[in-house]
C-alpha cells in the first residue's frame, strides 16, 4: 500500500528561503546583479542635450502665379489638341478625296468613248460627272489646268516626251487630271511632254 507521509501532522516539508538580496540557495537561478554604490562625493552626469537645428523657414507659396502658370499650360494644350484634330481631319479629307478621284477618271473614259446609239447612256455620264465636280469644288478641289502649260514638276508628272510642233517643254497631253486642295497638291497631273 502507498503511503503518504506528507500529510500526516507529524511531518513538515522543509522549505528553504533565500536571504533578501543575496543569492539564491537554488543553484538553477541566477543571482541578481549587484548595484554599484554611489560615492557620495561624485555627482551623476547627466547626457548633454543635443540642440536640434531650426527648421528652414517656410517661403511664403506665389499660389496667383502658380494658378496662372498651371492655366496657362492648360491654355497652351487646348491649343495643341485643337491643332492636331484639325490636323488629322484635314489628312481624313484628303484620304477621301484622293479616293473619290479616280471616279472622276473614269468618268472622263466613258465621256471620251463616243457611240452615236447610245446618247442616252453618254448624257447620263456626263450629268454624274458634272455632279461629281460640282462636290469636288464644293469641298476645295480644283482641277490643274496641263495643256499647253509649261510642265512643272511640283504639279505635273511626265510620263513620256514626244518631238511635237510646241515649245520645249510644254505639255501637250493629258494622260490623268491633277487636282489641288486649296494650296496642296491632292495628285498630280500625269502628262506628255513636249521635247
Amino acid at each position: 500500500m502507498y503511503r503518504n507521509f506528507y500529510n500526516q501532522p507529524a511531518q513538515r516539508i522543509p522549505v528553504r528561503r533565500a536571504p533578501i538580496g543575496g543569492a539564491s540557495p537554488y543553484p538553477s537561478r541566477p543571482a541578481p546583479a549587484a548595484e554599484p554604490e554611489l560615492k557620495e562625493d561624485i555627482q551623476p552626469t547627466v547626457p548633454p542635450v543635443e540642440e536640434k537645428p531650426a527648421p528652414p523657414p517656410v517661403e511664403e507659396t506665389d499660389w496667383q502665379g502658380m494658378a496662372q502658370r498651371l492655366q496657362a499650360e492648360m491654355d497652351n494644350f487646348r491649343k495643341r489638341q485643337t491643332r492636331r484634330a484639325d490636323e488629322a481631319i484635314t489628312a481624313e479629307r484628303e484620304r477621301l478625296l484622293r479616293s473619290v478621284l479616280p471616279l472622276a477618271d473614269n468618268l472622263d473614259r466613258a465621256l471620251t468613248y463616243n457611240h452615236a446609239a447610245e446618247t442616252n447612256l453618254s448624257q447620263g455620264v456626263e450629268l454624274t460627272q458634272r455632279e461629281l465636280l460640282r462636290f469636288l469644288e464644293a469641298e476645295g478641289v480644283t482641277k490643274i489646268e496641263a495643256v499647253g502649260q509649261p510642265f512643272t514638276p511640283e504639279l505635273h508628272e511626265a510620263v513620256a516626251t514626244v518631238p511635237a510642233q510646241a515649245a520645249s517643254d510644254t505639255v501637250v497631253q493629258e494622260v490623268e487630271a491633277g487636282y489641288k486642295l486649296g494650296d496642296k497638291l491632292l495628285r498630280p497631273a500625269k502628262v506628255v511632254v513636249a521635247t
